[in-house]
């Protein structure tokens, strides 16, 4: 019998998966995603907005455990922070803290890219809700 290969905050993320899914329509999101299905890794991130700070977030994601962990992880990292300062720490980062296997850092990378889709398409300019810009 092998034992688990997951660090225990991997495990714990992986079997809570917390923020997963996406909003309902006609909400202020901002959605942005990297990877493919046929590659092993694909992540969609879904920030709600309230003005110029992310309120909610949720994440879609089709990988591994550790891919799913970082995204559910990071998904709750993400309320309150502004689009110019969404990503919290690095890739290296998030493999170090949940001591990612080498062989797959690049599904980290892949997790940054959708970060970095959600602030190429929120507009620098989104007013607050219920006022006239």
């Amino acid at each position: 019998m092998t034992g688990d290969t997951l660090s225990p905050l991997t495990r714990e993320y992986f079997d809570r998966l917390a923020h997963g899914g996406c909003f309902p329509e006609g909400l202020p999101v901002v959605s942005g995603e990297a990877g493919r299905e046929e590659t092993g890794t694909r992540v969609r991130f879904h920030l709600l907005i309230a003005g110029a700070v992310v309120a909610e977030a949720r994440f879609q994601a089709y990988g591994c455990p550790h891919t799913l962990a970082v995204a559910s992880w990071l998904a709750g990292e993400l309320a309150g922070r502004r689009r110019e300062n969404l990503l919290p720490g690095t890739p290296e980062d998030w493999a170090r803290r949940f001591e990612v296997p080498v062989e797959k850092f690049g599904r980290l990378l892949v997790i940054e890219d959708a970060l970095r889709d959600c602030v190429a398409k929120w507009p620098p300019d989104t007013p607050l809700p219920g006022k006239a810009s």
